[in-house]
């Protein structure tokens, strides 16, 4: 008899502990089994299995409390390896969050312990030729035959009937198999390219992080620099050492670039894993690495956790980039869970940007990280020349469009030209709102405190926060009136604004809307390469990773949107998406120009953008930061305390602040005060922010915090611990 403890699939505090259950066999640690909990079969982990003399009734006499028996065990071996399944305890003690959270946040969605998700192997059948003969008949002979020439041939794809290959099973010439049919989550035809030869400042590098493993590099190249082509040669020695790699891009939209890059080189060595695969290609790529039959695997955020086996190389393009961030549960930042991998491996890190994080270059100048540096363009191209519009002075001539002056004749030139330009807006969506004329109401999401985005193409008001959505009004709900009006713009209305104003113009808009559907990032793109548009139209997505020679020029609508934001980032991640749009104009033969629309022209973000200045831009605003006492300078929590009851969230975030007070004395407190959005999804939410140097007595509150509201009380109230915060929305 064995007692095996289990987690449940629940990820709540509450539940945060182990459920002891009978079996009469050994089961391995990690593995998943069906349970009865609570009068419902759930899905549970094991976590422990502990061996017993007892029987069941003498176990339950000194438990005081009925034991069950596990119904079913789902796995024969353990999902996640030994150092993955460290790596969960550890990631659950440092982001104080439920260890089935961290467990599940592994691994792809039908293999989570949870009971609804299911899928198995895809099989497909084969047929096998087992001896050589004459059959019976012609036909016979010739399906035979061909069977010869055209092994493992799928029965469903042989140019003859069913019937005929009956008569061939029953004369003991072939038979039926069932194999595993591979989910390529990647159809599209590679051609192996030639390696291209590193220039000296590439193989310099390349040297450099190859002599000192186990480090952390950080790669500062400029746009078009050729960072991609080091990765590619890292990658090379790496497994000619016998040893894997993992290759990380921030954008699900980048994968399918990234793969095809690696794809060329490598080949079937690769594995894919992003959240835009369908779950059978997900659980097929999953089972490929975990089953060794992969060396490199190229993927998003999630991807730092895939099984590899033997790892030498960790890299992380675009390592500035947001999304890295993981903002739910467990809310982890990849960089820190891919050096904790790294460790365990004894392996490298190279992280990889044109524009790198304040919080990594500073390392950098610390000698934490080794520093490589490229400035120049491969092959000494220029960079693209930027200039700056100011839009108050476009208003001063009477123009009150989103185009000034110059981007439209900028605009027409390029296109006269048979070039292509990229636009870049960050506001997907055709209006940022609807309002009433009468009295001015405007149209919100009865689930989060934010207005509902107006999308033409669907006529429908959409929140971008909790998917809620509402035919367009024909009247206010509010007063009845039938005078409503859209106010402000997204990438729908652009787009169909330069349908009007440009002879000439193919539109292909590129956002979140467009690229819902599978490989949709991959056909667009693949339209614009083929010159099927020669404008493309879109949000952030568009200024990482796309090379296309004949973009020529660039122009940015609104540099405002995100400088705007109330986040103490957003003078970086303006500077960050301005150069890296900037330099997607100009990577062929011929000279690229940007064009920079601000209300903000002397801001010192947009000015050094338009320098290509990273120097200029990392001393003032390291400047600001020292002063503010803002990361770098120091490590951050955002405390943000949560509840359906509006009236709980404040009287919680006093008591909170006032505990911190009590216990924290070498820290910044600020707040508690309502968040960016105060209603979202129907949970109100404030938030206190720590500033600290020493984390002992802050993580010490902060554990005292978590098991009070998150385990004792049960839910009424809760409180998420954000370390390193990215979004104080």
């Amino acid at each position: 008899m064995y007692i095996v403890k289990v987690l449940t699939e629940h990820p709540v505090h509450s539940l945060d502990t182990t459920f002891d259950y009978l079996s009469e066999s050994c089961l391995n640690k990690g593995v998943r089994v069906l349970i009865p909990f609570h009068h419902r079969k759930i899905i549970g982990y094991v976590e422990n299995v502990e061996k017993t003399s007892l029987t069941k009734e003498e176990l339950e006499q000194e438990a005081g409390f009925t034991y069950h028996y596990i119904l079913e065990v789902i796995d024969e071996e353990p999902l996640l390896n030994q150092e993955l399944q460290d790596l969960a305890n550890t990631l659950s003690q440092m982001t104080l969050s439920p260890r089935i959270a961290c467990l599940q946040a592994m691994l792809p969605t039908q293999l989570k312990p949870s009971t609804t998700h299911a899928v198995g192997v895809k099989l497909k059948t084969i047929i096998e030729v087992l001896n050589d003969g004459t059959p019976q008949t012609i036909k016979q002979k010739e399906c035979l035959e061909y069977l010869k020439e055209n092994p493992q041939s799928q029965a469903k794809d042989i140019p003859y009937t069913k019937g005929v290959v009956d008569r061939l099973v029953e004369q003991g010439f072939v038979q039926y198999v069932q194999v595993e049919d591979y989910r390529n989550p990647f159809s599209k035809d590679i051609m192996e390219n030639k390696r291209v030869e590193l220039t000296s400042d590439q193989q310099a590098i390349v040297d450099g992080i190859m002599q000192k493993t186990g480090r952390v590099s950080l790669i500062h190249g400029v746009t078009g620099s050729g960072k991609t082509e080091i990765y590619l040669a890292l990658a090379g020695y790496i497994l000619e050492q016998g040893k894997t790699v993992m290759m990380l891009v921030p954008e699900i939209s980048l994968t399918p670039m990234m793969v095809e890059v690696f794809k060329r080189r490598f080949k079937e060595a690769v594995a894919i894993l992003h959240s835009r695969l369908s779950q059978g290609e997900k659980y097929d790529e999953y089972r490929r690495i975990k089953r060794q039959e992969v060396k490199i695997v190229v993927g998003a955020r999630s991807a730092v956790f895939a099984p590899l086996e033997n790892i030498g190389l960790i890299i992380l393009d675009e390592e500035h980039d947001a999304s890295y961030k993981q903002e739910s549960k467990p809310r982890y930042l990849t960089s820190q869970i891919a050096k904790m991998r790294a460790s365990s491996h004894h392996a490298s890190v190279v992280l990889g940007s044109a524009t790198p994080s304040l919080e990594s270059y500073s390392r950098a100048m610390k000698g934490i990280y080794d520093l490589y540096t490229l400035d120049k363009r491969i092959n000494q191209k220029p960079l693209p020349k930027v200039e700056i519009v100011d839009m108050l002075e476009e208003m001063h001539h009477r123009n009150y469009s989103l185009f000034s002056r110059t981007m439209k004749e900028r605009i027409q030139m390029t296109l006269d030209r048979q070039e292509q330009v990229i636009l870049l807006l960050n506001k997907r969506g055709y209006a940022s709102y609807v309002q009433c004329r009468d009295c001015g109401e405007v149209i919100k999401c009865p689930h989060c405190d934010v207005s509902l985005t107006y999308h033409k193409d669907e006529h429908r008001l959409k929140c971008h926060y909790c998917e809620y959505q509402i035919p367009y009004p024909q009247v206010c709900p509010h007063c009845g009136s039938k005078h409503l009006k859209t106010v402000g713009f997204g990438t729908q209305k652009i787009e169909e604004e330069i349908e009007r104003m440009f002879h000439g113009a193919r539109v292909i808009r590129y956002d979140v809307d467009t690229t819902r559907q599978k490989n949709g990032h991959l056909k667009l793109l693949e339209k614009f390469k083929n010159k099927e548009g020669n404008i493309l139209l879109g949000t952030q997505m568009i200024a990482k990773g796309l090379d296309f020679e004949d973009v020529t020029f660039v122009g940015v609508l609104n540099a405002d949107l995100s400088l705007n934001i109330p986040d103490f980032r957003a003078s970086e991640r303006t500077f960050q998406l301005l150069c890296q749009v900037a330099g997607r104009s100009g990577r062929g033969q011929k000279q690229g120009t940007v064009l920079i629309q601000t209300y903000n022209p002397e801001h010192y973000a947009i000015t050094s953008a338009a320098h290509h200045d990273y120097q200029s831009f990392y001393k003032q605003e390291m400047l600001y930061r020292q002063k503010a006492k803002y990361p770098p300078y120091c490590h951050m929590v955002s405390l943000i305390i949560q509840s359906r009851q509006e009236g709980l969230v404040h009287q919680a975030a006093i008591e909170i602040k006032g505990y911190l007070d009590k216990h924290i004395q070498q820290a910044v407190l600020l707040g508690p005060a309502k968040s960016g959005i105060f209603k979202m999804q129907d949970i109100y939410r404030e938030r206190i922010l720590i500033k600290f140097i020493h984390s002992q007595e802050v993580y010490q509150a902060l554990e005292t915090i978590n098991e009070f509201y998150n385990k004792k009380q049960k839910g009424k109230v809760t409180v998420v611990c954000d370390f390193n915060p990215y979004s104080q929305i």
